[in-house]
């Protein structure tokens, strides 16, 4: 949510998704994942929430997690069909909330997921 963040400040947000839309986010209720599972014939499902760090320049510095922001993922989306110099700009303010993270080559950023367990009944 980092580079998205940065990049609002320069174009508009995007619509928000509903909570069945797909997207990176959308098995982020466990409500929603215990349905689907349920639907699908699993029981005794289970939720282990892992809390983790990831580098989003995959060890090869600010500037590629400030283009891998850029080129894919939500502030890609956001960015997408505006015109160059917008572009730019929310690169640097991209940039600029990524730095304070970055240290020898690295820039993790908090997270986590689920490890979901479930018996297909």
């Amino acid at each position: 949510m980092v580079p998205l963040m940065a990049a609002y400040q320069h174009v508009p947000k995007m619509p928000e998704l509903g909570p069945e839309d797909p997207g990176p986010f959308s098995f982020a209720k466990e409500e929603r994942v215990r349905r689907i599972l349920e639907e699908a014939g699993f029981s005794s499902i289970a939720f282990e929430r892992q809390d983790l760090s990831l580098d989003v320049a995959a060890g090869r510095g600010l500037d590629v997690a400030v283009k891998t922001a850029a080129e894919m993922g939500p502030a890609s989306r956001a960015l997408d069909g505006h015109p160059p110099e917008t572009i730019a700009a929310a690169a640097a303010s991209i940039r600029a909330a990524l730095a304070p993270f970055a240290r020898d080559g690295a820039v993790p950023l908090g997270g986590s997921i689920w490890v979901v367990t479930a018996v297909n009944a």
